[in-house]
């Protein structure tokens, strides 16, 4: 009952209900099973659950070939797609996205943004993340919100082209600025659900890094003329790549994904399971900024 209250409303205190009535059902069912058959018995019983649970887990990592098979969705990046709340189940095997190499990402820092061609400012991210941290956005900024058509981005080696975007929304249908394509080497490459979603570890002093692990679609991989390979991903519900994200405030930045650090790509998503991990993780119960839009392209 509480579970169907939390889905229909929201309200993450009904969350947080579910998480502590899940706690205490098995310090109840632990309690019940010392009592019946003694602690002894119990602890066996614990130590074989244990061991089961683990056999599963490295089993399933060995089989799919990834070390994290299982994870859950917490965040709403990737609506409608993907719903927060589901279980995703995770392969190690070759992603699925368009490929194209690069000298290195030497560059890669500051953006030098344009409007129909003539460089109009430098910034730190992209153009989208320094007008979003305006507290009073400029003209530049303004005439971005409702023309970003005409306004291109380059950081080192990757130059980026932005459109409006009609977003469905609660309140009724919005429109914003949002990533068109991305350009490498004079090819411009559009995103494309077909590809993979694929989850990464961020490094610890990445924006994203606050939030664990992150679950988005692949865009594009880049091999550099040293042999290494990197994911460019961004969220089906973000107006932006995941390396334009900036923090003005601490100067936090998002860097390039090694294929390394991705820990697989979705083969299977199970609705609602999901929740069992928020329900049990504080920081991952309230709800989420963006989980009342979606982009209207994905409608179709």
């Amino acid at each position: 009952m509480l579970f169907i209250a939390y889905l229909l409303s929201g309200i993450w205190l009904l969350g947080a209900l579910i998480g502590l009535a899940i706690v205490w059902l098995v310090i109840l069912e632990c309690m019940e099973g010392v009592k019946q058959h003694g602690m002894k018995n119990e602890l066996r019983e614990l130590v074989i659950a244990l061991a089961v649970a683990l056999g599963i887990w490295f089993g399933a990592g060995f089989l799919l070939q990834t070390s994290s098979p299982l994870n859950a969705i917490v965040s709403c990046s990737m609506l409608p797609n993907i719903q927060r709340g589901d279980m995703v189940i995770l392969s190690g095997d070759r992603i699925q996205a368009p490929r194209a190499e690069i000298e290195n990402f030497d560059g890669l820092g500051d953006v030098s943004v344009y409007q129909n061609g003539v460089q109009v400012a430098r910034v730190n991210g992209s153009f989208y993340a320094y007008c979003a941290q305006q507290q009073k956005m400029d003209a530049l900024c303004t005439y971005f919100v409702s023309n970003p058509e005409g306004f291109t981005e380059k950081n080192g080696p990757l130059s980026f082209g932005y459109e409006k975007c009609e977003i469905v929304a609660k309140a009724g249908r919005l429109a914003g600025p949002c990533i068109s394509y991305l350009e490498v080497n004079g090819k411009k490459y559009y995103g494309n659900i077909s590809n993979d979603v694929v989850v990464y570890q961020p490094k610890k002093e990445d924006y994203y890094a606050r939030v664990g692990d992150i679950i988005h679609r692949a865009y594009i991989v880049l091999k550099t003329s040293n042999g290494q390979e990197y994911v460019l991903t961004k969220g089906d519900n973000n107006p932006i790549f995941d390396i334009q994200a900036y923090d003005a405030v601490t100067g936090a930045k998002n860097s390039p994904v090694e294929l390394s650090r991705t820990k697989g790509r979705i083969i299977l998503g199970v609705p609602y399971v999901g929740y069992l991990k928020l329900f049990i993780s504080p920081s991952a119960i309230p709800t989420p900024a963006g989980c009342d839009q979606h982009y209207a392209k994905y409608d179709s």
